[in-house]
């Protein structure tokens, strides 16, 4: 009835926009085909980019994976390893880069002529006629000046296929000439990359080296020939190449006659790389997409006019959410301010007094409110990553009783001090080990657990219970319950629960605090693990939130050992790391004071790097004398990605077998990744926590030969 109230109040203006709509829809048919000719010619451009860069960038991998096969080789002959052992080494890169998974689906081999021996990483023996010195890949090398060689492209004898070599002269610590090192690629990919960009339906790709010769074509009997000597319009794109014209949307006729439309692009090395096009079909598209934009049009139209219909439904939505986050900006404030005003104040609090007792008290109320305030913080920034839809599952395997008792361990200081009772019950039919992501599984349950202990009175009672409720394509789907005897919530607080910047009551914000985005970013974490959440509840009668997640299932082994079963805060002393040397980089100073002040009296040396560079350069001055890099990522010079790729590359040993520990605040998963992936081993958040200082010591120092 509300719905045609509307569109009998609003038809004149409905029916203004419908009809307007369909005027400009009809008016623009008769030039949509320019407009829209245009945009394929941009279609084309862009494909034909990114084909580029695809290309480009597949061969400078390639040719960064060859720097670093020639790097090992040159480490190997440094260590005065003997042939067999490089060749085992290449069979090892041959078989990795040749399997059905491969990251460089065009590699072909690896092979070289090492201190007067072939030596082949797929195996293949040359004939005796077969003279290394005199191909051309070893002879380019020699003449190289030590860089990489690329050959000119030839046609493989065992495929028959078109391909090209990078070779490059291998050195040992001395500086001499040890041999030639190279690696055959495939060229077929990069048809297969051009024939994925679809312009058009049957548009074909072809490939020019610098020469002006084909060597990719439609036509096999084209392969070889020059661009110039080719049938067609080909002598003409030849000499709009040598002119340095712009070939975008060419009209032009094939070698086979066929009228048609073409792109071309440089690519790595001074090749061509292109897309010709049969004009049929590139005009084919162009009147299609002119059809698609009128009937898109005209469902605009109907689409605008109902949301004439609709707008007082959004605007209303759009005021209650900005009230909504007026007031968590409000509560956020109150959030921030209120554990900064505790830090503050005790801290000029301890600095007026000298009874040590007095000054203990206040730094123990300022490390409470500064885990408040990285609480309240990290809240902020799960909330915003959700909202950027960057939160990402990390599965791993870990014990269930491990991860409770992290949890019972970060609550039981609040329970405590209301008096209250935690239970936790696992029923016998839950996996001891599960694969799931720990942190956020662990963030959940902490999350409620903590709403339990906020909104129970002292004495109260919170229960946590596990049990298995059945198996779904080869998973376990566990429920979690967190009852409480709390002061409940009525159905209407209930229906705004779960919202990102808003909590049930105003006035349980004030009395009890929070910044109302705990069960929010719970919410989000248990659907991503293929779950739900849902609350039980009344007021002055308790609450109970139930919620599920789908697991993998983990036998047991002494992999997972029961970790933490017998530790507890007390645990935390120190070992004797007596003789070891740390290189810490960190370019501010009261974090180097942090760190050394809390590994004080465990007997190591840690010599500090101000920047990236610095850290390279003293790491470069004694590469033994190291057991263990921590490195920041932010710093001025150099930062820590790059400092660790360098070191990672250094002519030693010891740069690959150094243990390099990330030390930042950047925490998300990405993070980690990345420090993963520029080559370091490990990583620890800021602020710096000593237990998992030590964690990071006990796990690496070993390697290094710590008792």
């Amino acid at each position: 009835m509300k719905t045609a109230t509307l569109l009998k109040a609003n038809f004149y203006q409905i029916l203004l926009v419908f009809i307007s709509f369909l005027v400009m829809v009809l008016v623009s048919y008769f030039y949509v085909s320019t407009i829209v000719r245009q945009q394929m010619r941009n279609i084309g451009d862009v494909s034909m980019d990114a084909t580029q860069m695809s290309v480009s960038s597949s061969l400078r991998e390639t040719e960064l994976l060859f720097a670093n096969i020639v790097l090992t080789v040159e480490g190997l002959l440094s260590s005065h390893k003997s042939n067999d052992d490089i060749l085992l080494y290449l069979k090892e890169t041959n078989a990795y880069y040749s399997a059905v998974r491969t990251p460089i689906p065009h590699f072909m081999k690896v092979y070289g002529y090492i201190r007067g021996e072939w030596l082949d990483g797929s195996g293949w023996v040359p004939p005796s006629a077969y003279v290394p010195q005199s191909r051309p890949w070893h002879i380019g090398a020699e003449n190289n000046n030590g860089r990489i060689y690329f050959s000119e492209p030839y046609v493989d004898a065992e495929t028959g296929g078109m391909c090209i070599s990078f070779s490059q002269k291998v050195f040992d610590q001395y500086g001499n000439a040890n041999g030639v090192l190279a690696v055959d690629l495939k060229l077929n990919h990069v048809s297969v990359l051009v024939r994925n960009q679809k312009v058009a339906g049957n548009g074909y790709g072809v490939l020019i080296d610098d020469t002006m010769t084909f060597l990719v074509h439609r036509n096999p009997d084209m392969a070889g020939m020059k661009m110039d000597s080719a049938n067609g319009d080909y002598p003409r794109l030849a000499k709009l190449f040598n002119s340095g014209g712009q070939i975008s949307a060419v009209r032009f006729r094939d070698a086979d006659g066929t009228d048609s439309v073409i792109f071309f692009r440089t690519v790595f090395n001074g090749w061509h790389i292109g897309i010709i096009i049969p004009c049929i079909s590139y005009y084919r598209e162009v009147y299609s997409l002119a059809v698609v934009l009128g009937v898109l049009g005209f469902l605009l139209a109907v689409v605008l006019s109902s949301l004439l219909v609709r707008m007082w439904v959004q605007k209303t939505r759009a005021d209650e959410e900005s009230s909504s986050k007026s007031s968590f900006l409000a509560r956020m404030s109150h959030e921030m301010r209120t554990p900064m005003n505790a830090i503050i104040g005790m801290a000029n609090i301890a600095k007026m007094s000298d009874d040590p007792k007095r000054k203990e008290y206040c730094l123990d109320r300022i490390s409470d409110a500064s885990t408040h305030l990285l609480g309240v913080i990290n809240d902020v920034l799960d909330m915003s990553k959700i909202s950027a839809g960057r939160l990402e599952l990390s599965k791993t395997a870990f014990p269930l009783g491990g991860m409770l008792r992290q949890v019972e361990t970060v609550v039981h200081n609040n329970v405590e001090e209301k008096r209250q009772t935690l239970s936790i019950s696992v029923a016998a039919d839950v996996p001891k080990v599960l694969v799931a992501d720990r942190q956020l599984l662990a963030q959940v349950i902490t999350n409620l657990l903590s709403n339990a202990n906020k909104f129970t009175p002292e004495g109260g009672h919170i229960n946590l219970r596990i049990r298995r409720l059945r198996d779904a394509d080869g998973m376990c789907i566990l429920e979690f319950t967190v009852k409480d005897d709390g002061i409940g919530i009525t159905k209407e607080q209930q229906a705004r629960l779960f919202r990102p910047f808003e909590q049930a009551d105003g006035s349980i914000s004030r009395k009890y605090g929070g910044t109302g985005l705990g069960l929010a970013i719970s919410k989000q974490i248990v659907e991503m693990m293929g779950g739900d959440i849902r609350i039980d509840s009344e007021p002055d009668t308790g609450t109970r939130f139930i919620f599920t997640v789908h697991a993998h299932e983990v036998t047991p082994t002494d992999e997972f050992e029961d970790e933490g079963e017998h530790r507890n805060l007390s645990d935390a002393q120190r070992p004797d790391f007596t003789g070891r040397r740390i290189l810490l980089a960190e370019d501010v100073a009261i974090n180097r004071e942090i760190l050394i002040a809390l590994l004080d009296g465990t007997g190591m040396r840690i010599e500090s790097a101000e920047n990236g560079r610095m850290a390279c350069d003293m790491f470069a001055a004694s590469p033994d004398a190291y057991d263990m890099i921590f490195m920041d990522i932010h710093m001025p010079e150099m930062d820590g990605y790059e400092a660790t790729r360098r070191i990672r590359a250094m002519p030693c040993p010891r740069a690959v077998q150094v243990p390099i520990v990330a030390m930042t605040a950047n925490v998300f998963q990405e993070d980690i990744e990345r420090c993963l992936q520029a080559g370091m081993d490990g990583h620890v958040g800021k602020p710096i926590n000593l237990e998992e200082v030590l964690r990071m010591l006990r796990l690496y120092l070993p390697r290094s030969g710590a008792a």
